[in-house]
């Protein structure tokens, strides 16, 4: 298990994040905060556990078990799509506190790229195999440099990530590798466990070797988001029709609006060939067929 000190300078956490590919600040939001998004969060879980066949892409349920009758859910995607837009969850990216780190590190010029909800099972144990998001496999900065930031906001207690800090400036050793290609969650050489706290942030660079696990008991609410800097060369493509509907970006957080927009500036600048089309169409097919039972 990791241990993380209450209280550190924002410079402390840059250099962790470059270093070991994650660090966790303490109480980033209040009690008071935590409730308000914990009870947003609530209602989401609701919407989907009600029905999660009706949810179609990019709203798309995260599965532990798909056997009809006993339809079992551990999170969804994209969660600011009008159908699932929680105004107290919306609001997070104008909260100074939380936004000081993605900034620090990157730059004032930054884009939306993701948002989905996490949540515990109620039936099957979570399971995710080792995997870099994106399937960039091969991807890694010996500098642990990075362009884009990714977050779990912890709204309760929390100690479902595991990664293995550092592999995001190296290339994988070949357990890593095969663990990764076969979607195995065996226990690697290395790895960390990561416990929080509600109000903890998790900032993680998703070029590290890293997965989750949650087991039915363990009640478990976290935002699993992203920025990336309109630097960022990949990663694009997540400005979804949603979002290019009439009076939707108007509808919402001002500050989650404006990352929209940037998401949108940037994806009309940056059209993908057939051959990315077609490897981004793949990872969304497998995503959304995907679960991450305990039998994986």
């Amino acid at each position: 298990m990791v241990a993380v000190a209450a209280e550190e300078t924002l410079e402390a956490h840059l250099e962790r994040f470059a270093v070991q590919g994650f660090t966790v600040m303490r109480s980033v939001f209040n009690p008071d905060e935590v409730a308000r998004m914990l009870a947003a969060s609530e209602r989401l879980v609701s919407k989907v556990r009600a029905d999660p066949k009706s949810f179609e892409a990019p709203t798309v349920p995260r599965y532990t078990d798909r056997t009809e009758g006993a339809l079992d859910t551990w999170g969804v995607d994209n969660m600011f799509a009008p159908r699932l837009y929680e105004p107290e969850l919306g609001a997070i990216f104008g909260h100074e506190k939380f936004m000081a780190f993605s900034h620090a590190f990157l730059g004032p010029n930054l884009r939306f790229w993701a948002a989905h909800l996490l949540w515990s099972p109620e039936r099957t144990s979570y399971q995710l195999g080792w995997h870099k998001d994106q399937h960039d496999n091969e991807q890694y900065d010996p500098t642990g440099g990075s362009r884009h930031v990714q977050f779990n906001v912890c709204l309760t207690g929390d100690k479902s990530f595991r990664a293995i800090p550092g592999s995001h400036r190296r290339p994988m050793t070949d357990a890593e590798r095969a663990a990764v290609t076969t979607d195995s969650p065996a226990p690697l050489d290395g790895e960390v466990q990561v416990e929080c706290e509600a109000g903890d942030v998790i900032y993680m660079n998703h070029h590290m070797v890293h997965r989750g696990t949650c087991e039915p008991g363990q009640f478990r609410r976290t935002l699993h988001m992203n920025v990336q800097s309109m630097e960022e060369e990949t990663g694009g493509q997540t400005s979804y029709s949603y979002m290019r509907e009439p009076g939707y970006l108007e509808s919402i957080d001002p500050a989650l609006a404006a990352l929209m927009r940037k998401a949108i500036e940037w994806d009309d600048a940056h059209p993908v060939d057939r051959a990315e089309a077609r490897r981004r169409m793949r990872i969304s097919h497998d995503l959304r067929r995907s679960t991450a039972g305990a039998d994986k």
